[in-house]
């Protein structure tokens, strides 16, 4: 027989199973969600038929999937335990499929408004929760993914990108010769670190490099069209492209930044290998390229990210108005 045990706002679930007394934590929810879990329980134990299937709780599942996780990114797992750290603090203890999402809304309103926290930063918790629930549904794991409907803010930090000058490339190249073409071909396409890992020689045609975005674990980066892109080598990025072997990386994009963070270091100029992104756009501002021709070339979803480099076009705003004649 199924229970519910209350403990202030707090529902538990109780069964015996195999002669032994079981004990769920169903977190914060209402009693109307509290008795249709009962009730499925109840038909599982009566009938020995599994209705709630795959109600593996949160922080079971989670705890899962950063042992994958940790397999397959070392350097970022502990920012991922991080992200996840306040939603397994309030939902941990539930089935996944007993989290509504008005209840997530609920947290994600809470975090912006009670904890202060910043859209960038709930943003990206939620993004990279997001990835964990969907891989789980893929893998088949869980039946269902609480964020799926749920959307994650985005910030709108007025923040001043940064870029790399000539000066800071020549530093960065003397710094280590050997992986020099690498940075310059990146510098010079403002090929995603992701894209880079995945390129093959014969990804080159004509004289251009056809790109399909390749989204990280938070789901950062990602074209939502998944639309093949194409960006015309200019002459450094072919001197640099015939350097290189092929494929051109074959390490872990995590191996691939911590190659650059220690180049950069080394060359005194900071920065991580995302600013080799930064440097193509903003170069290509600087040079008078207009901004829609940008966001194609680097793939950017949505034209906000390409505004970011809109000041540094030449002229900027003082050249703007300065056209107006009446």
């Amino acid at each position: 027989m199924a229970t519910i045990y209350w403990r202030g706002d707090r529902a538990y679930l109780n069964w015996r199973q195999n002669g032994r007394q079981v004990r769920l934590s169903l977190g914060k929810i209402d009693a109307r969600e509290a008795e249709r879990i009962r009730s499925a329980k109840e038909a599982e134990l009566t009938h020995g038929v599994t209705i709630l299937s795959k109600t593996q709780t949160v922080s079971k599942y989670l705890e899962w999937y950063l042992e994958w996780y940790a397999a397959e990114h070392p350097t970022t797992v502990t920012k991922a335990k991080s992200e996840f750290k306040k939603f397994i603090k309030e939902f941990g203890g539930r089935p996944i499929d007993s989290i509504r999402p008005v209840e997530v809304e609920d947290f994600k309103r809470n975090r912006l408004r009670k904890d202060g926290a910043a859209p960038e930063t709930v943003g990206k918790e939620l993004r990279r929760l997001k990835a964990a629930f969907r891989r789980g549904v893929e893998w088949k794991e869980i039946d269902s993914h609480p964020l799926e409907y749920v959307r994650a803010p985005r910030g709108a930090r007025s923040v001043a990108v940064k870029f790399y000058a000539a000066a800071d490339m020549k530093a960065l190249y003397k710094a280590n010769k050997i992986r020099a073409p690498l940075w310059a071909f990146m510098a010079h396409t403002g090929i995603r670190r992701g894209e880079m890992c995945k390129m093959k020689l014969a990804d080159v045609v004509d004289g251009k490099l056809r790109v399909e975005s390749d989204p990280d674990e938070s789901g950062d980066g990602r074209t939502k069209s998944a639309r093949w892109r194409e960006i015309p080598l200019n002459a450094k990025a072919k001197k640099a492209l015939a350097k290189l072997a092929n494929p051109p990386v074959s390490v872990h994009r995590d191996t691939l930044s911590d190659w650059f963070a220690k180049d950069a270091k080394d060359a005194k100029i900071g920065g991580t290998l995302h600013r080799l992104r930064h440097t193509f756009c903003a170069h290509l501002a600087m040079a008078g390229v207009p901004l829609r021709r940008i966001q194609i070339l680097a793939g950017h979803s949505d034209y906000k990210i390409t505004e970011r480099y809109a000041h540094l076009a030449p002229g900027g705003a003082d050249g703007a108005v300065a056209k107006l004649k009446f």
